[in-house]
């Protein structure tokens, strides 16, 4: 096979394994193998030119697979996610591209100091690829791999995610790198990278032995999973029917449990009905027929009110005669000022807005906030509506028992973005209510949406209630483990405790430190390699070089007469160190 062709089938075997390592369920570990193949091709002298088309190979097939859900939802307005996926996959790719020509370029100087440095060049990548400056997108990192293992994640709560990323590309690099060392440094690399496994060996001795509940008391929550599909949502003739479907499942919920419930979590967006700045009365008095506080999403606006007719507020997502409702109340808004939000109702009877989403999903969701997505706007490419909020804070609400709970939500992507689950941590909260709504997407991208959730119940070792309009609904404890499961595609409703009062992890106090120092090990490897002489070339790469019958160099002639009285390479024999010899 020839040498370019064996550069493309390496990348394609990453992409896929990648891919394959991504996607829900336990394939997870093969992460620890799957950048091999490419490794392998970019430190054998391929030149960076031929790295980064590589490389893009593997960042098409990864990313490619890993979102070939995208192009068929139903979400968004006409091609917006089909052209979404067109245009990001490229991009996406080329972050790759960069990663495998930067490797190759340094395995020119030291092949070894190119694998030191490729794990934190990746986590990097990683870092820049979930930028709100970049691409914004969050998911299919390397660590979330491990997600569904929690054996194997246990040292996020140490590192992080991208710690955890770090890793895992290290895994790769060493499998690599082991044959180029002596037994000795093999010896101690295999000591290094076992080390994040410690964390989890607790976990394999437990098994499947119940949490321990020292600490607070633990917190009884009831999801209500409604799994209402897409294209009965928001529509106003449907207002009704959708909130007695999502009440019904509340009350069975409430009435088969032993105990009380503490709070009753809806999805995202589940309360139907435009919320006008912290709340509405009809919802609080649900809450007060219920007995218990209610956490919901909505979609929140601040309206004024004004002639009927004298504008309309688009409500995002919603259809023509949603729009024409909002209309005759005389509701009028800016269409950026939408926020998809959650609020509290409480039994007393208040309601208040506690999470605004910070990061809208791109395109479909996030109102055009600059000058490319203000063209596709007009285009019909870019349907959003959405304005970004602020990070969210915890907030506290009563108890079945009477004690306070310092709880913090997460809406639907935001659980993405570990600053923001670390910044609830940091302020005090028990619990994080994680609300979601995947209806128009796919059971593959709520199961991925799952899996990311996890592991910010690792990283803060603090429990997270995932709850989403068609599932998976989960109990996460601060381990990373499931106690409790609603499953995908089916209503349902039920009640589980959650057990907070762990210590803050060295994750949650260092932030994105374990992110810098990951850069820093390949700023250092870089530095390394670039001070390194360029290795000569072998004796054949320089008689293929150089024109036939020159004389050897001196050094080379000098060691070759020493040894056989006769010149290197073939040359002539110089007649002044041979008087006698004919010519």
């Amino acid at each position: 096979m020839r040498p370019r062709a064996r550069s493309y089938v390496a990348a394609l075997a990453s992409g896929g394994l990648l891919a394959v390592a991504s996607a829900p369920g336990p394939a997870g570990p093969l992460a620890f193998v799957a950048l091999v193949p490419l490794l392998r091709r970019l430190v054998a002298g391929l030149a960076p030119g031929a790295a980064a088309r590589a490389g893009f190979v593997t960042g098409l097939a990864s990313f490619g697979l890993g979102y070939a859900w995208l192009p068929f939802a139903e979400i968004g307005d006409g091609p917006s996610l089909a052209a979404a996926y067109a245009l990001a996959l490229p991009g996406l790719a080329s972050l790759t591209a960069l990663w495998a020509g930067a490797v190759a370029l340094l395995a020119r100087r030291s092949a070894r100091l190119a694998l030191a440095a490729a794990p934190g060049l990746w986590v990097a990548f990683e870092f820049a690829r979930a930028a709100e400056w970049v691409l914004s997108v969050p998911w299919h990192h390397l660590g979330y791999a491990l997600a569904e293992v929690p054996a194997l994640a246990q040292s996020a709560s140490v590192v992080g995610l991208y710690g955890l990323s770090f890793w895992v590309a290290a895994t790769n690099a060493g499998l690599v790198l082991a044959p180029r060392l002596p037994r000795a440094g093999r010896a101690a690399l295999v000591a290094a990278l076992a080390v994040p496994l410690l964390p989890g060996l607790s976990m394999l001795r437990e098994g499947a032995a119940p949490e321990a509940t020292t600490g607070p008391t633990p917190i009884r929550v009831a999801a209500v999973q409604p799994a209402i599909p897409y294209a009965d949502r928001h529509r106003p003739e449907r207002f009704h029917a959708n909130l007695r479907a999502v009440l019904a499942l509340s009350e069975r919920a409430l009435a088969r449990t032993g105990a009380p419930a503490d709070v009753v979590v809806w999805p995202e967006s589940a309360w139907e009905r435009p919320v006008s700045g912290g709340g509405d009365a009809f919802l609080a008095a649900l809450a007060h027929d219920l007995g218990t506080p209610i956490v919901t999403g909505v979609w929140r606006i601040p309206v004024s009110r004004g002639a009927a007719g004298s504008g309309a507020a688009r409500e995002p997502g919603a259809t023509g005669a949603s729009r024409e409702a909002a209309s005759a109340r005389g509701e009028v808004a800016d269409t950026a000022a939408w926020r998809n939000a959650a609020v509290l109702a409480a039994p007393d009877g208040t309601t208040r807005a506690v999470a605004d989403k910070v990061h809208p999903v791109p395109v479909v969701e996030r109102a055009p906030d600059g000058a490319a997505a203000r063209a596709l706007a007009r285009l019909g490419l870019w349907t959003g509506t959405f304005a970004p909020g602020a990070p969210p804070a915890p907030f506290a609400l009563r108890g079945a028992g009477g004690g306070v709970i310092r709880a913090g939500v997460l809406v639907c992507i935001d659980a993405g973005y570990p600053e923001l689950a670390r910044g609830l941590r940091r302020a005090g909260a028990d619990v994080v209510f994680a609300v979601a709504n995947e209806a128009g997407t796919s059971v593959w991208a709520a199961r991925l949406h799952a899996r990311v959730t996890r592991l910010r119940a690792i990283e803060n070792r603090m429990p997270v209630v995932r709850v989403a309009n068609g599932g998976p609904s989960q109990w996460i404890d601060a381990q990373g483990r499931v106690r409790g499961e609603l499953a995908s595609g089916a209503a349902g409703a039920a009640v589980h405790a959650v057990a907070a009062g762990a210590p803050m992890p060295l994750a949650t106090r260092l932030g994105d430190v374990p992110a810098a120092l990951a850069a820093a090990s390949a700023l250092a490897a870089a530095v390394a390699a670039c001070a390194r002489r360029a290795p000569a070339p072998t004796a054949a790469r320089a008689a293929a070089a150089a024109p036939p019958c020159l004389p050897s160099p001196p050094r080379a002639l000098a060691r070759s007469f020493l040894a056989t009285g006769a010149p290197a390479y073939g040359a002539p024999r110089p007649t002044s160190l041979h008087p006698g010899a004919s010519t």
